[in-house]
């Protein structure tokens, strides 16, 4: 038991070090995007850290399998390098003890994936789909950043505003919209630049940009026929654009919406979902040959080789989910046979260090 208990601290501390660090790393890059997105009026900045976080299970889902696998690497290797392992050896502690230590570990690391891969991670994505459903039913100005030219998404509008209140007053306000042409060629613009403006609803559900204090400028660029305006007030109804159909991603479907479906889409997400929790053992018994060195070497000797490996793993797996979902694999088949591949490969990889014992 006090044995059990110091590979699981090594090992899942190694593991949680490397997780932390692989995990910050994609969700950085991927939190980039979405500020790309929210900087073009797409998304609203008050979304983005929900989003994140509901999208936080589905970094983990392929992060815990391929950590569990460089934690089991690095404690290993630590252990044969520092002669821990040659002193277990010799009080009786053999490969098989360790493969059953190893399994007993994988275990836990299975229980975890097993909760993020087939319930956190879709039910963070569905949530992540109706955050994004909202966003399209919202107006330009609901995504509206202070100091930063913003074009709608049709393309037909440009506005900007120096400063935005706490209670959503606009100040110095710029607009610049094109009307639709018939023919190719210059269209009429509008102009607006006023003082401050704000959003009102009426009655009936629609909401009116009241602009205070301003000049409108009309007119086809190119001619001098401008018309110019001066007003005190200004009001405009902000039209919703129409939302475009967004098909809902596999990722956000539960899983037992999965179970009873024969979409090659969706049988292919729900094997997916289950290799991620079957490859856990199967890369722990990798890790144990390939984590096997001398104080000599140093133990970071086979990690490169070993890593090479856990991702031909994943990378073999995702490639076979597409293939599958693209019904060029039969379901029958699908992607277990990857398994059990690379369990063939753990077995021989570990009956040759038993031999060279």
């Amino acid at each position: 038991m006090i044995l059990s208990r110091y590979f699981a601290r090594e090992v899942l501390a190694a593991m949680v070090s490397v997780a932390a660090v692989v995990l910050v790393i994609s969700m950085g890059w991927r939190f980039g995007a979405y500020l790309n997105q929210a900087a073009s009026g797409v998304l609203s900045k008050d979304v983005l850290f929900m989003i994140m976080a509901f999208r936080l299970p589905t970094f983990l889902e392929p992060i815990i399998p391929v950590s569990f696998f460089l934690g089991l690497m690095l404690a290993y290797g630590r252990m044969y390098a520092d002669s821990e392992m040659v002193i277990l050896e010799s009080c009786g502690i053999g490969p098989s003890r360790l493969i059953s230590i190893s399994l007993g570990l994988s275990t836990i690391v299975m229980v975890a994936t097993l909760t993020v891969s087939l319930w956190l991670a879709p039910t963070g994505e569905r949530q992540v789909e109706l955050l994004l459903d909202g966003q399209q039913q919202s107006t330009e100005f609901d995504t509206l950043a202070p100091g930063r030219f913003q074009m709608i998404r049709s393309g037909r509008r440009v506005t900007y505003t120096e400063q935005i209140g706490d209670d959503g007053t606009l100040r110095h306000v710029f607009m610049s919209e094109s009307n639709l042409a018939t023919t190719a060629g210059p269209k009429d613009v509008d102009m607006v630049v006023a003082e401050s403006g704000d959003t009102r609803p009426d009655g009936l559900g629609n909401r009116f940009l009241v602009l205070n204090n301003g000049i409108r400028y009309s007119g086809m660029p190119g001619e001098q026929s401008y018309q110019i305006i001066e007003f005190g007030e200004y009001g405009q109804m902000i039209a919703r654009e129409t939302a475009r159909y967004r098909e809902v991603r596999t990722t956000a479907v539960s899983t037992l919406e999965l179970l009873n479906s024969d979409d090659p889409e969706l049988v292919g997400e729900l094997q997916w979902r289950v290799s991620m929790v079957l490859m856990i053992p199967v890369i722990a018994l990798l890790a144990l040959p390939l984590s096997r060195t001398n104080p000599r070497q140093g133990r970071f000797t086979r990690l490169i080789p070993g890593m090479l490996l856990c991702f031909l793993y994943l990378g073999s797996l995702s490639a076979a989910k597409t293939s599958l979902q693209q019904g060029n694999l039969p379901q029958a088949i699908g992607l277990w046979w990857l398994h059990g591949v690379f369990l063939a490969i753990a077995f021989v990889l570990n009956m040759m260090q038993m031999k060279a014992r």
